[in-house]
């Protein structure tokens, strides 16, 4: 299934514009259930960050319950502890990739 036009909207909203297109591209990735929720959840939760955005779909695709509960709004935990929580992945997935280089 092609990636919708509100997600496509969505993406530039979230995306650098010249990433946007591998972000769509990325999306177009994920051939599981609920796939237009799943493009947007996702495209939200990475926060405009292609590694992240893979990251999350994979995670959809490998534990799609894990994955609603970030993407959600649960009710077994206080919406700053899942906040934390989804900040706190978020910070997991982006030890280890490559900043440019420019002043500390």
């Amino acid at each position: 299934m092609p990636v919708s036009p509100d997600t496509r909207d969505l993406c530039r909203s979230v995306f650098a514009p010249d990433v946007v297109e591998l972000a769509v591209m990325a999306l177009g990735t994920y051939t599981g259930p609920d796939e237009t929720w799943v493009h947007q959840a996702a495209t939200r939760l990475s926060e405009g960050e292609l590694h992240r955005l893979a990251r999350w779909l994979h995670e959809a695709e490998r534990n799609p319950d894990t994955f609603r509960w970030y993407a959600s709004e649960p009710t077994d935990v206080s919406p700053e502890t899942h906040r934390f929580a989804v900040e706190f992945t978020n910070a997991l997935m982006d030890k280890g990739v490559p900043k440019p280089p420019g002043p500390r």
